[in-house]
């Protein structure tokens, strides 16, 4: 199998590219949703049969996903299932790459390292300074993770404790919740039964709820708006 950049880049399709490497892929401005498409699944297909080079095709599926987010969504699913990834692990890149623009990513850092950062921080600047450290101090992806997490708990002391508003409102909601998560539990015969059409049906009507699972996910690490963290290191 080919694993070298330069050879990837050469199984890309001939339209709708503007630039590729290592860390991302430029989609050309103006993309159809029929073009969109093609490319998503022939970059979900060569993950699935190339070894190697899984930081790279992650990266590019990544950006394919997020360039489609305001105008194409509900692929993230389906995608993760033709590439052989996990769902998670394609929603944090699309994350990752919608917060670190390709020509914001640092040649010097690898993937893991804008994962790092850019699934902690939403603030351009913030995430600039960060991985500028990265550089600078030439951390390892541990290493930034400790120091990232070690930088987000002494916020938080310094925000001092949470205050619950709307209590009542809140645990009328979770009470809600549990009702939900309790009848899915009891029909999982059902659900996992679906086939691809019902699948993207369900993904359109439940796409409030994993707004407000991504928003949960972003209050547990302490950030506005980042997901929760499912990288792949290799």
């Amino acid at each position: 199998m080919r694993t070298d950049v330069q050879q990837l880049v050469a199984e890309l399709p001939g339209s709708g590219i503007a630039h590729a490497d290592r860390l991302g892929l430029a989609l050309a401005p103006h993309l159809d949703q029929v073009e969109w498409r093609g490319l998503v699944t022939h970059l979900a297909r060569l993950t699935r049969t190339t070894t190697g080079a899984r930081q790279t095709l992650t990266a590019w599926l990544g950006d394919a996903l997020a360039y489609g987010e305001v105008r194409y969504r509900g692929r993230i699913v389906t995608c993760a299932g033709e590439a052989g990834l996990e769902p998670g692990t394609l929603r944090n890149a699309k994350m990752v790459c919608s917060r670190i623009p390709v020509s914001c990513r640092h040649d010097a850092l690898s993937w893991s390292h804008h994962c790092e950062v850019g699934l902690a921080f939403a603030d351009p600047a913030e995430i600039e300074d960060w991985l500028t450290l990265a550089e600078r101090e030439k951390l390892s992806t541990a290493g930034l993770r400790k120091r990232i997490r070690t930088h987000i708990a002494g916020r938080r002391q310094n925000q001092g404790p949470a205050v619950l508003s709307g209590s009542v409102e809140a645990f009328e909601l979770l009470r809600e919740l549990r009702a939900a998560c309790r009848t899915l539990d009891q029909r999982r015969d059902v659900w996992r039964r679906w086939p691809p059409n019902t699948a993207q049906m369900a993904l359109q009507e439940a796409k409030s709820l994993a707004d407000f699972i991504d928003r949960l996910r972003a209050c547990a690490l302490g950030s506005s708006s980042a997901p929760p963290r499912d990288i792949q290191d290799n």
